[in-house]
């Protein structure tokens, strides 16, 4: 058993998740604002489907992963596609997670704030938003185990 290839990825998928994200944040926050309008509820609203959406297709990639490695026996195509969701949606699931820098970093509401949303809508987004992040984490747990599913049980 060779954990400490999980334990390395998973030390790279975080620093990579927090480097994205600060990269990213800008344009996923201004993308939840114009979406959102001048309507918190509709800013919930579309912040739950757009982070659900792309759970859905993070969760369904890491099965199609799986399953091709079990079922097809095509481990070549686990390694890709867990890179993808760890690369793509891993960063974007966290951009509107708490930071524990408050001193350092704006939150999430002032940044959107600054980009234009009323302050009720910045709550709102960032309230949907919150759980998301959670999950993101998560997927990113279920994602490095899954590109290192065959050193791990080897």
């Amino acid at each position: 058993m060779r954990a400490w290839i999980f334990l390395v990825l998973l030390a790279a998928a975080l620093a990579w998740m927090l480097w994205a994200q600060a990269r990213m944040q800008h344009r996923v926050l201004s993308f939840l604002v114009h979406g959102a309008g001048r309507s918190p509820r509709r800013g919930a609203t579309h912040t739950h489907l757009v982070q659900g959406g792309a759970f859905l297709l993070a969760v369904a990639a890491l099965a199609l992963a799986m399953v091709a490695d079990v079922h097809w026996q095509a481990p070549w195509l686990r390694i890709p596609i867990g890179v993808v969701v760890l690369a793509a949606y891993v960063p974007f699931g966290a951009t509107l997670g708490r930071t524990r820098l408050r001193r350092l970093r704006r939150t999430v509401e002032q940044r959107m704030n600054d980009l234009g949303a009323p302050p009720d809508v910045a709550v709102a987004i960032a309230r949907a938003g919150r759980p998301w992040s959670l999950v993101a984490s998560v997927v990113m747990l279920a994602t490095v185990l899954v590109v290192t599913w065959h050193h791990l049980r080897a």
